[in-house]
């Protein structure tokens, strides 16, 4: 089947992936780093063999911009770039499984599955998330397509009489390396790969020679990170393991959790899915387990309270080309109400996240209206202005530590008001007291509260003598106040604070 550059299929994914880029680059020039964001920007600016809540390759790709002192909406450049390939790679990965398993049924053709594939995945509100922030998660998508890219062509190339894999295998490595450097779940990704292959070629593949390259380049790759966690005692494995595990186990977040996936990456994916394996697609539905093994994990992790909805973003990212080749089947075989309306609610959905975004939180509602009072959209703005108005307030009273009682504040404020030292009150161990440690005993601090996570002041026998607001500054989007930061100044720190949350 002759993959045809000029059809209109083609030329319509060229359209809407160059809609949704432009949509990616206006909000990454619009909005402040999130929470993550600038933890990890953090990682670019104290570059380390790895860190203590994740692998290093998140801070290494931005070291260069951030080093250079960019803006953020540069920097985001790389998230969106990172975004595109993955989606390139899925087209890709679509072309050779209807090449792979000969699908020429009557209304299937290559341009009609890049089109539904490129669709699926634009019109799934998380993706754009990860498109326009840079997480461990956004690597991935790109790793985690390349994965069943290679897997794909190691397969192809098993099947000759010749083989000539060998250079497939150690691309595979140099794949396996950078998703091990991106994020320790990245693992249960790649436990497709043998699963694959063991069934289409037995045991055979462990006496190929590029196999055992491969291991040996994955974790030459990942040594860093194996060397950082021997010189710190093993801390970060250790806190990803108390981590997983999370609390109590109820079925009831597992419910929530799925319920989320349904909502940030589409409906439209699992119709497409159902229609390939129920009607003409049997043959490749090992490569299922690219999809359900994370999402089977992911699940069980949320039970324990442990599971975010972008953790699973790879995993559905490689399912969309085979849910387009059933969608672009549905399609031509007259499912089109259907479709056509999961398709106007998950772009109804997108249309809404924007909007949201675009407006700082609901239009028309300020901070001091009920619904604008734990509005999550206001996170995203005003951390720019606090960050250089806590610097001109660390001049002015001569006061050389800036201070929060949460990492989540800590982040911002480390990225926004550098190259002052940032100092979490909290008893928490966590990166930050790794890079700059505790505040010292009779130091003073400005200590910075946030109205969307506001914190008695730390006043104590064994906090604070003294504190006092000595300003303070509205956040204001479209003509109205969407949150509002304090800066205290605390005097005589006497080691120790346990943060109460403002009612």
């Amino acid at each position: 089947m002759a993959y045809n550059h000029s059809a209109p299929g083609f030329r319509y994914s060229i359209l809407v992936i160059f809609f949704a880029v432009l949509i990616h680059l206006a909000f990454g020039f619009i909005l402040g780093l999130s929470v993550d964001e600038a933890h990890y920007a953090l990682y670019g600016l104290y570059l380390d063999w790895s860190y203590f809540d994740h692998p290093p390759l998140v801070g290494w790709v931005q070291s260069l911009p951030v080093h250079l002192g960019w803006p953020d909406g540069f920097i985001r450049l790389i998230p969106e770039f990172l975004w595109l390939l993955g989606l390139l790679i899925s087209l890709a990965n679509a072309k050779m499984l209807v090449r792979r398993y000969q699908l020429s049924l009557q209304y299937l053709n290559i341009k009609s599955v890049v089109w539904w594939t490129s669709l699926i995945l634009i019109t799934g509100p998380l993706f754009h998330v990860l498109a326009v922030g840079l997480l461990p998660d956004t690597l991935l998508l790109f790793l985690v397509p390349c994965m069943m890219y290679l897997t794909l062509r190691i397969s192809e190339s098993l099947s000759e009489r010749n083989p000539r894999d060998f250079w497939l295998w150690i691309l595979m490595g140099i794949v396996l390396g950078l998703a091990g450097l991106s994020k320790y779940t990245a693992l249960f990704f790649a436990l497709a790969i043998p699963i694959c292959l063991m069934y289409w070629h037995g045991l055979g593949i462990f006496t190929r020679l590029g196999l055992w390259f491969c291991l040996i380049i994955a974790g030459l790759l990942i040594s860093p990170v194996i060397y950082w966690n021997y010189q710190h005692d093993w801390i970060s494995f250790a806190y990803q393991f108390g981590h997983g595990t999370g609390g109590s186990w109820k079925f009831s977040r597992v419910l929530v959790f799925l319920f989320n996936q349904f909502i940030c990456y589409g409906i439209l994916m699992f119709m497409g899915i159902i229609w390939t394996y129920r009607r003409h697609m049997a043959s490749p539905s090992i490569l299922l387990y690219f999809f359900f093994l994370p999402l089977i994990i992911f699940a069980y992790f949320s039970g324990g309270g442990s599971s975010l909805p972008h953790w699973t973003a790879p995993a559905w990212m490689v399912l969309a080309p085979m849910a387009g080749i059933g969608i672009a089947q549905a399609w031509e075989a007259g499912r089109r109400f259907w479709i056509a309306f999961v398709l106007f609610i998950q772009i109804s959905i997108c249309v809404v996240g924007f909007t949201l975004l675009f407006f700082g939180g609901v239009p028309g509602v300020s901070m001091n209206e009920p619904m604008g009072q734990k509005n999550p959209i206001a996170d995203l703005y005003g951390w720019n202005d606090a960050g250089q108005k806590i610097k001109d307030l660390s001049e002015q009273y001569e006061v050389k530590f800036i201070a929060v009682q949460n990492w989540t504040l800590a982040s911002r404020l480390a990225w926004y008001a550098k190259p002052l030292t940032t100092i979490v009150l909290d008893q928490r161990v966590d990166q930050f007291d790794l890079w700059y440690g505790a505040l010292p005993i009779e130091s003073d601090a400005l200590v910075l509260n946030w109205s969307n996570m506001a914190f008695d002041p730390p006043v104590s026998d064994t906090g604070f003598e003294s504190c006092e607001i000595v300003d303070s500054q509205s956040v204001h989007r479209l003509g109205r106040d969407i949150s509002k930061f304090d800066f205290l100044l605390c005097k005589n720190w006497q080691g120790n604070s346990t943060p109460s949350r403002t009612p």
